[in-house]
């Protein structure tokens, strides 16, 4: 690989890159399709995994779908990123290590939950000045799952106490409120 010193405009596509990032994992935590969609080339491919490949929003379309039946909200952590970028050529090879905290019921309807590492690589491509995902693979590398056990810190917090914003899907999240 080789090192290219940083430019404005190199600065500025990573830039735009990891806001990409952030915007996906917030769609997906807020289940939010448009903004989901709006991380994507509207040819992108998604392939995640065992569960999917196809075109990538065909794919939000479905997740959306899939989380409005959920009751528990998900968390994604985006941690180490690396921007393998080619600005010459509008590409950008990208690998981003995320943590996925999600509770599921289990078969008995139990509630258990689960906590998943893993790689996100894409590449990128910038069309018409906007850099947006083109094609997404997963690279699942551990998981741990374990039956609910939330106590709120102990009890410190109490989740139905006035004035406690408890997460949620939607609009109605407190991160779309502009106070």
């Amino acid at each position: 690989m080789d090192i290219q010193p940083n430019t404005v405009e190199s600065l500025l596509a990573k830039q735009d890159i990891q806001e990409a990032l952030v915007r996906y994992a917030r769609g997906v935590d807020r289940a939010d399709g448009e903004l989901l969609k709006s991380c994507y080339h509207s040819d992108a491919i998604e392939e995640h995994g065992n569960t999917y490949t196809g075109l990538a929003h065909a794919y939000v379309d479905g997740a959306i779908e899939r989380m409005a039946k959920l009751k528990h909200p998900m968390a994604h952590y985006l941690c180490n990123v690396h921007i393998d970028l080619d600005l010459k050529a509008g590409l950008a090879y990208v690998e981003t290590y995320v943590l996925t905290f999600a509770r599921f019921d289990n078969k008995a309807g139990e509630p258990n939950d689960t906590l998943t590492g893993g790689r996100i690589v894409d590449r990128f491509e910038c069309r018409d000045g906007a850099w947006k995902i083109a094609h997404r693979k997963i690279a699942f590398d551990w998981n741990r799952d374990a039956p609910a056990n939330e106590t709120w810190c102990l009890d410190m917090f109490k989740p139905d106490a006035p004035g406690m914003n408890m997460g949620q899907r939607g609009t109605g999240d407190l991160s779309y409120q502009r106070f």
